[in-house]
């Protein structure tokens, strides 16, 4: 009977580290064997099955810690403010203005 993990938010070790292995042998695979980047009957497509697939089971899994390294680098972006044009309109008139005033 498997037991409850203390923090729900952590991921299963032994799953994510059977996904890292099957996603790096399915990138090995890839690479070395020609035959892996086509379809195989009764399988479907195989870049589907070995990096695909891998792939989005690693995010789903880590969706928490990855939504919050998101939001932290939002956070720390620097917002900038944006000038409508009109705005800069105005100002560019009042300078041009102020430089015929300072002229007469």
């Amino acid at each position: 009977m498997p037991h409850p993990r203390p923090d729900a938010s952590s991921p299963d070790p032994r799953l994510a580290r059977t996904l890292w292995q099957w996603l790096a042998l399915g990138l090995i695979a890839m690479l070395v064997v020609p035959a892996a980047r086509g379809p195989v009957y009764l399988l479907g497509n195989m870049p589907f099955w070995l990096l695909i697939a891998p792939g989005l089971a690693l995010l789903i899994l880590y969706r928490h810690a990855l939504v919050a390294a998101w939001r932290a680098v939002l956070v720390r972006a620097p917002r900038r403010r944006r000038r409508s044009g009109a705005g800069q309109a105005r100002r560019r008139h009042a300078s041009v203005r102020q430089a015929q005033l300072r002229r007469a």
